[in-house]
């Protein structure tokens, strides 16, 4: 073939290529931008195709490097965020005050239709009455929407400052990532039936803290391996703290009795309590000798005018359902 003839042959293939949108050689190349790097393609590309150096050529090759970087890129952003938010939403997504966004914003999840029959709901064995601080509790989210095929989500307890409430433990298929922020793992995102749910626990904050709030953002995706089309749906729960509440078992054991060893009177620093509390002295053969209930505040037993004999007793304290028993010596 005249050398004529071959360049108008070279230059027809390149044309051919980008009109077809490289639907032969694109592919791979972006492809090979993700794991070998967007140079190693571009030397790919010269081995395969055996470009000459002229003048003309150079300038159609810049053409198919500029499509080819664009592609490459493009490909390789989009490809990183599908893969890295199917692995867990970044921190900082909930739609809470302080975060103040979720994942539906431009280059995350943007542009999905609204919302219509998607739902999330939480759900915990809380007491009706509230929380009470430093208990573990069991919780679930659960997401439904009819025909759905992958979930995601991220949520936090927190008050307007951002700060967390109390602590969250993952389950399976839910993973902690931040401060006190809980999403989805890799694995746990496929959907059964329309609905997915997720165990996990929260321990509630220190007695005192008040009413607590947890922010959700359920992400019901189309699971078409791009950012596109997904319905992002923000909630908010509260969860009430218990008032008038009663002391804990660890708070109870905890309660300060002495002198140990006993000379004429029993104290119990309860001034703390709020609740009633039921004192019970056994001897060592488990008989009886002391019963009485007492109202809040500190307590003072005397046992000076029980006539009880020198030995080892045992004193049982019950408040809130809960009993604690300290061991004592009499003299």
């Amino acid at each position: 073939m005249p050398k004529v003839e071959k360049e108008h042959s070279g230059i027809c293939l390149l044309q051919a290529t980008i009109r077809l949108n490289f639907c032969l050689k694109l592919k791979p190349f972006v492809e090979l931008s993700v794991s070998r790097g967007l140079l190693g393609t571009f030397y790919t590309y010269f081995e395969l195709v055996n470009l000459k150096t002229n003048k003309r050529m150079k300038k159609k090759f810049t053409l198919v490097l500029s499509a080819l970087l664009m592609a490459g890129l493009v490909y390789d952003y989009n490809y990183r965020m599908v893969h890295s938010n199917s692995s867990g939403a970044p921190a900082g997504h909930t739609g809470s005050p302080s975060d103040g966004q979720t994942c539906a914003r431009v280059g995350c999840h943007a542009g999905g239709p609204s919302q219509s029959n998607e739902t999330v709901e939480l759900t915990s064995n809380i007491p009706v009455d509230g929380y009470v601080g430093g208990t573990t509790y069991d919780m679930t989210l659960t997401m439904t929407k009819t025909g759905g095929v992958k979930f995601g989500f991220q949520l936090a307890a927190q008050n307007t400052q951002g700060n967390a409430l109390g602590t969250i433990v993952a389950g399976t298929g839910s993973q902690t990532v931040g401060n006190g922020y809980l999403t989805h793992s890799f694995n746990g995102t496929s959907v059964s039936g329309g609905t997915k749910s997720w165990n996990f626990q929260w321990t509630a904050p220190t007695s005192g803290t008040g009413t607590v709030t947890v922010y959700v953002a359920g992400n019901f995706t189309n699971n078409n391996g791009s950012t596109n089309g997904d319905v992002i749906v923000p909630s908010s729960f509260t969860i009430s703290e218990a008032s008038g509440v009663g002391i804990s078992e660890a708070e109870l054991a905890a309660l300060s009795v002495y002198p140990n060893p006993v000379i004429d009177e029993i104290n119990i620093a309860a001034k703390d309590v709020d609740e009633e509390i039921m004192v019970t002295l056994y001897n060592m053969e488990g008989k009886k000798v002391i019963e009485q209930s007492f109202e809040p505040g500190d307590i003072t037993i005397d046992v000076a005018s029980k006539s009880l004999n020198t030995g080892i007793y045992f004193l049982t304290m019950e408040s809130g359902g809960n009993t604690t028993t300290k061991k004592l010596l009499i003299k």
